[in-house]
């Protein structure tokens, strides 16, 4: 994600993209503050140099045309204001650039209604998406080849990612900022913004390239036990005798299919069931580390800061009191 390119139109909704980019900015400050050698850059860019009125009244000038953008890492899509779809008509120029920045190898996140333009540009056909409710059925009507997800706040089709909502978009800003700079830079800026948070991206989305969507079905029926069994004492051993494998032919295969070792992948549903309990309960860490597969509660709370960078309360006193500053 170092370069964030994002698109300007009439009719944009400001927060759509002022949002995102005040998360970035503070995920950029904790970065800084840890020595880590990451840079983002965020470019505006339009058709002509010349200041775009959002819905808001806000006048935002770009400094950058389409042809002078260059390839972004990451691509925001603004949600726009009412119906989409003249505003989309009107604007051939930047359904192309979209399809020249999508062939590029370019991350998409469109907001709200926003995704008009990705379904225009034909990159969803025959994929998930997912827009504002009360144009949801407008869109599945005149694009009847995207597979719209009415009852997903966001989805992901490979390189494309859509949220129905702007909190949805704070949601997936949390997830992008962790697959890019890093697990513990994301939950920062999750404490920091948790008033837009409202459900972590893993409980919300539609992906059709999910763990569980992979074609080894052996690793699937593992991971539905892990689901459902994580607070019992999970082996190894366990998993092998279960599946039929051998160790090393199971933590191969399961490295494949889910990109986390067969324990590491234990322990990430096991902390992120902590996460929810620690933001939704009053039990003691005690009790909630016995809740999640733990009898020991300082072995628990050092697993859980080694992945969050935050004791278990220290993480509740955040998501619980709404900061709006950086804590360093």
């Amino acid at each position: 994600m170092n370069r964030v390119l994002i698109p300007m139109v009439e009719h944009m909704i400001s927060t759509s993209v002022t949002l995102p980019l005040e998360m970035l900015e503070a995920a950029m400050t904790y970065t800084r503050l840890t020595s880590t050698k990451k840079t983002i850059e965020v470019h505006f860019c339009a058709l002509k140099p010349e200041p775009v009125t959002t819905t808001g009244g806000l006048r935002l000038t770009p400094d950058r045309t389409f042809k002078q953008s260059g390839i972004g890492d990451l691509i925001l899509i603004p949600a726009l204001w009412r119906n989409p779809i003249p505003v989309v008509r009107k604007h051939p120029d930047i359904i192309e650039w979209i399809k020249l920045q999508y062939d590029a190898g370019a991350v998409f996140a469109a907001a709200g209604t926003g995704v008009t333009f990705m379904a225009a540009a034909g990159l969803l056909d025959n994929k998930p998406a997912t827009t504002h409710w009360f144009y949801m059925e407008k869109l599945q009507r005149f694009f009847p080849e995207v597979d719209f997800k009415p009852n997903h706040l966001i989805t992901r089709a490979d390189r494309i990612y859509c949220a129905g909502s702007v909190n949805s978009v704070a949601d997936l800003m949390v997830h992008l900022l962790g697959v890019s700079l890093g697990e513990s830079v994301a939950q920062r800026v999750e404490q920091q913004f948790s008033h837009e948070i409202r459900k972590p991206f893993k409980d919300t989305h539609y992906a059709d390239d999910h763990t569980t969507a992979h074609q080894d079905e052996i690793i699937v029926s593992l991971q539905d036990f892990i689901h459902h069994q994580f607070v019992s004492d999970i082996s190894i051993e366990d998993m092998c005798r279960l599946s039929g494998l051998n160790t090393r032919t199971l933590n191969r295969r399961f490295q494949q299919a889910t990109s986390s070792a067969p324990m590491e992948y234990v322990r990430k549903i096991r902390l992120d069931q902590a996460r929810d309990l620690l933001k939704n309960t009053n039990l003691s860490i005690a009790e909630i580390a016995l809740q999640v597969g733990y009898s020991d509660a300082d072995y628990f709370s050092r697993l859980f800061k080694r992945q969050y960078q935050l004791t278990p309360s220290e993480f509740r006193r955040s998501v619980r009191g709404k900061l709006f500053y950086l804590n360093d």
